[in-house]
């Protein structure tokens, strides 16, 4: 009698367990098959032509909130407030996610962006907003490089479910197309 009485509780325990312990138990992806994972398809131009990929949810605990990662493309959390999606086939191909508060500055994070570039290459010049993506709102453009390699910082303002983050995308000189990595990012919102 006291097992089928503990049973009982147990049940009812776990039927009404608190919403963040679902979340928590939905979302810890690395367990769920990308199968089940909700998906996205994307059209997108590529190098000169049309591509399709498909992309499956992610949530960054880290920072709370999701994103579409296209396949061929690996999301991992970094440190506090910093996440990264890196290309399989080629890791020197990689964008690193910060998401900012409401109450940051634009001003400060615009600052901040070009010293982060500015910390490995010497050189850090503006890019035009508007050619870079027509559906993200970007306030901020920067791009650097060395004889190996380019980086770009892109800081992308509020606006509907997206909130206030910096992209940081390093690539090897030979890599000059980052949509999938702007195409990824359109897809953040908070959690």
């Amino acid at each position: 009698m006291k097992k089928k009485i503990f049973l009982v509780c147990f049940i009812c325990l776990m039927s009404g367990c608190s919403t963040a312990f679902r979340e928590e138990l939905i979302n810890t992806q690395e367990e769920i098959p990308k199968e089940r994972l909700p998906q996205q398809e994307f059209t997108y131009p590529y190098k000169g032509s049309s591509r399709t990929d498909v992309g499956y949810l992610k949530r960054s605990i880290n920072q709370n909130y999701t994103l579409y990662v296209l396949e061929g493309y690996e999301f991992t959390e970094e440190e506090p407030r910093k996440d990264v999606i890196y290309n399989k086939k080629n890791d020197a191909l990689w964008m690193r996610i910060e998401v900012f508060p409401s109450n940051k500055s634009v001003e400060e994070l615009n600052k901040e962006t070009k010293e982060i570039l500015r910390a490995g290459f010497s050189e850090v010049a503006s890019l035009d907003t508007h050619l870079i993506h027509h559906n993200l709102e970007i306030e901020a453009a920067y791009k650097a490089s060395d004889d190996k390699s380019n980086a770009y910082g892109f800081l992308v303002r509020k606006q509907n479910q997206h909130p206030t983050f910096r992209l940081t995308i390093f690539a090897p000189k030979s890599e000059r197309d980052l949509t999938p990595f702007l195409e990824m990012a359109r897809t953040l919102q908070n959690a």
